[in-house]
């Protein structure tokens, strides 16, 4: 079956080659056009009344075309803009036109939170087909600016500094927008041409209209942008923004009077700051933090991980979060740049005696940072990241004597980013560099690496109108330090290089460099049209490791990926969208030994009335898993399969509702897994929403890595069944008094319990017949520990429960300028034992000491 499926898109994909030599590069149709005018008059009052003297004009632009649901047609209610702009700024006056004006949504919301009616315009101001500066305003008020990518990939991590107001007229809504220059990237050309996206979005109909035509079988959102001409003889930008900042906080602590760090039962701390943003050209910025402070983020959520792989983590941080698509390096699913490792939890943790007792930093500090990107007028794009963090220590004290421990090392953190454009975009070539260097000064840290060195080279073709694609990526990492620090390399999960009879692997506990390399080669046929298919391949040697500075699971790894799908974008019957597709994976070790095929089917679509459904069915046949036993041998492990079904009501009313279910079984009784995740949302005053989210899942796996140990010089692998309940809730109150104002509430109580039984030793992990395998234990169990005739295992049994909250008034007194006031509380607790009930967990939250922070943090943003 997989070597057809192979086969079948190698032929889609050589007809799409026959077809290239059939039909050459098309001249590009003639892109709709709008052309501003410099300002004649004084610059509009942004109040969301279009009653001052420049917009009465007659450079007003209307002919929106539908797009959603009903792609070409004429859209329920006409749509205008006018742009204008001076040396400074550029204006745009947005009148949408409603002839049932008390039917217009206007729900207040969280900045970037897309809802209710809405409006906005894009700048793709590179024009290089690639990157828009999108800014949009709900019909409410707020605020949502993103940075926009192909197919159509929204970053909303992006706050630019900009002014916007919204008003009502007799059967419109209007939008006036005031944005600066600065924020947006152009060239130094005297005549600019921009691409230039406008568009509509009417939520109780759910459609979208827009200024220029867009389709959804097309190669991607900004080839399809229209242009915007008319800008001309801006003057030079030498901008220069700062943002400094002042912080308080209070964390509170259990009281302990033989404790001298926690005998008042608080710790207060301060600490200033500063952004800036410098403007080296009017395509160029550098970004400077000094002593940065993310005391105002959103607590992560709580997980219970019992894998051997580390748990990846969104970025949440204002400073990483801008920006990140130029440093984006994604290579199947992993990354060469993790921002979360600068300002990490130190990596040394000092034992400490009876009587002692120790001060433990929470994170890293990071001393400074620069970014550095733009793009030049010749389609060369460069990010530049620089980032030192300083050595940390811990205090501990016996009474009597305090003394210094170091934790962490001072570590500079390098990222370097180039992307080349040819031909409008259809061609891309580029590469990464990122270099962590550690100043390894103490015997402590021996087991750090001290130098890690990555490098990528990416490559993107695309031909035939841009219906078909080759994208190649290469990467490689060598990193040097002493023998300890190569030695965990070498047996840490990603690799496991002493896993017996893995003759490939050469296991050197002598070692001080490690280095590897790996690729990912995908073809195929992308967006354009119904039909979408790809195959690829993806490899990763042995040695390959990008932890220091990214992100990486596995190494020693062969992957072939095939995709199949159908996409229906306009309304058929009783559906608005559908979508269906099918995708077969073929995994091998890098000797070229199989381990694993997986076969899914996907299909999702959206009725008329709003509603949306999506379902998913994966089947995994015998598998061989060779991270199972965690250093041991490969294991033969039984089939499974998995399904999942989901739908969502219509979110533009008040109150809506989505619903997941997942199961999962295994054959030879070997698993079952069952979860589901209703969520409800209502919104009865357009400033008041709350939101609630359960997930609750039942697992048992026969196959769950318990313990290792050593019986009569034989190295011994257990494994056990466990039944593991989950239950995580999430509440959200958002009050938005207006959209620069807002209460917001964010609380997360999280439970999960373990019980393990059927001990199993795995003497015989190869064996045809599944039972053959492993050999049943009947330990003992006496003071939490079991005990067989040769060696004895803690008990693994295990409650964890935690509670997170965060509760945030935010208040955006000027443009840029912010006052956060946080109240942050954490209860966390472990236990060796399972409650008989995953709701009598909740009670364990109780015993926990809350960890409570208050924070007030002002800002203040200018530009020279």
């Amino acid at each position: 079956m997989k070597h057809i499926l192979f086969g079948i898109v190698l032929f889609l994909f050589a007809k799409g080659l026959l077809a290239q030599n059939e039909t050459q590069v098309k001249t590009e149709e003639q892109k709709k056009t709008y052309t501003t005018q410099r300002l004649s008059t004084a610059k509009p009052v942004i109040d969301g009344k279009l009653y001052d003297d420049c917009w009465k004009n007659n450079n007003w632009g209307d002919d929106f075309i539908q797009w959603i649901p009903n792609e070409g047609q004429k859209p329920t209610f006409p749509t205008y803009i006018n742009i204008l702009y001076d040396e400074k700024n550029i204006y745009v006056a947005i009148r949408a036109i409603d002839n049932e004006p008390e039917k217009i949504v206007r729900k207040a919301s969280r900045r970037d939170e897309i809802l209710g009616d809405m409006a906005g315009i894009n700048f793709d101001s590179y024009h290089d087909h690639r990157t828009g500066f999108e800014f949009n305003v709900s019909a409410a008020g707020q605020k949502i600016d993103l940075i926009l990518t192909n197919p159509s990939i929204p970053d909303m991590s992006w706050d630019a500094v900009w002014t916007v107001k919204v008003g009502m007229e007799d059967s419109a809504w209007v939008a006036e927008y005031e944005i600066p220059f600065s924020q947006l990237r152009y060239s130094d050309e005297k005549e600019q041409v921009w691409g230039m996206h406008v568009w509509r979005w009417l939520d109780r109909k759910q459609e979208e209209s827009d200024w220029e035509p867009l389709t959804s079988t097309g190669p991607g959102m900004l080839y399809q942008f229209g242009e915007l001409r008319g800008i001309s003889n801006l003057p030079k930008s030498r901008r220069l923004e700062l943002m400094p900042y002042l912080l308080g906080k209070v964390t509170t602590l259990e009281k302990d009077a033989a404790n001298p760090y926690a005998k008042n039962g608080y710790r207060p701390f301060g600490s200033i700051g500063l952004d800036a943003k410098i403007g080296l050209s009017s395509n160029f910025t550098a970004d400077v933090t000094i002593n940065p402070d993310f005391g105002q983020v959103e607590s992560d959520p709580s997980v219970m991980n019992l894998s051997a792989f580390e748990t990846f983590y969104n970025e949440k941080r204002p400073f990483f979060l801008e920006g990140k698509n130029i440093y984006n390096f994604d290579f199947d699913g992993n990354n060469l740049f993790y921002s979360r490792r600068i300002g990490q939890s130190p990596h040394y943790n000092p034992e400490i005696g009876t009587n002692e007792h120790m001060r433990f930093p929470d994170n890293t500090s990071i001393l400074g940072a620069v970014k550095v990107s733009g793009k030049s007028s010749k389609g060369l794009a460069v990010g530049i990241l620089e980032s030192i963090t300083s050595s940390e220590f811990a205090l501990i004290n016996n009474g009597s004597n305090e003394r210094k421990e170091f934790v962490e090392p001072m570590t500079n953190y390098t990222v370097a980013r180039v992307q080349q454009d040819f031909n409008a975009g259809t061609t891309v070539l580029g590469g990464i560099v990122t270099s962590t260097n550690r100043f390894l000064n103490h015997a402590q840290f021996d087991f750090l690496n001290r130098n890690a060195l990555t490098g990528g080279i990416d490559f993107l073709h695309q031909w035939h109108d841009k219906e078909f694609f080759i994208d190649a990526k290469l990467v490689g990492s060598s990193i040097n330090g002493a023998p300890e620090a190569i030695h965990n390399l070498q047996i840490s999960s990603a690799r496991f290089y002493q896993r017996p009879n893995a003759e490939h692997l050469n296991f050197d506990s002598t070692l001080t460099q490690l280095s590897g390399y790996g690729g990912n080669l995908k073809i195929g046929k992308g967006s354009k049209g119904n039909w979408r298919y790809s195959t690829s391949m993806c490899w990763r040697s042995p040695g390959l490791d990008l932890n220091d500075i990214g992100y990486m699971q596995t190494a020693d790894m062969l992957k072939n990926t095939n995709e199949i799908s159908y996409f229906i974008s306009e309304t058929k019957g009783k559906l608005r969208q559908f979508n269906a597709g099918f995708t077969q994976l073929n995994n091998w070790d890098y000797a070229r030994n199989y381990l694993s095929s997986q076969f899914s089917v996907n299909v999702s679509g959206q009725f008329l009335n709003q509603w949306s459904v999506n379902t998913h069915i994966c089947h995994f046949p015998n598998s061989v898993d060779n991270r199972i036993l965690r250093g041991g041998s490969a294991m033969r492990t039984p089939a499974r399969t998995h399904g999942n079904i989901g739908f969502n009501t219509d979110y533009s009313r008040k109150a809506s509702f989505s619903f997941n279910a997942f199961y999962e079984g295994g054959s030879e009784n070997s698993s079952s897994n069952i979860s589901i995740s209703p969520s409800v949302t209502y919104q009865p005053f357009s400033t008041l929403k709350f939101s609630v989210s359960i997930d609750y899942s039942e697992n048992m796996n026969e196959l769950q890595y318990v313990h290792q140990t050593t019986s009569k010089q034989n190295q011994v692998y257990l494994l056990g069944r466990i039944d593991q309940k989950t239950l995580g809730t999430t509440f959200r109150v958002d009050y938005i008094i207006t959209p620069e104002l807002s209460i917001q509430y964010y609380g997360s109580p999280f439970a999960s319990t373990g019980k393990f039984s059927n001990f199993k030793n795995i003497d015989n992990p190869m064996a045809d017949s599944y039972t053959n395998r492993f050999e049943l234990l009947a330990p003992t169990f006496s003071e939490n520990s079991y005990t067989t005739s040769d060696y004895s295992f803690d008990n693994p049994d295990f409650t964890f429960t935690q509670f997170r909250s965060n509760l945030v008034f935010r208040w955006e007194y000027l443009p840029g300028s912010k006052l956060f006031v946080v109240w942050s509380n954490e209860r966390t607790n472990f236990q060796s034992e399972v409650q008989s009930k995953i709701g009598d967990a909740f009670k364990d939250l109780n015993s926990g000491f809350p960890n409570n922070v208050f924070l007030i943090k002002w800002s203040y943003w200018f530009s020279i």
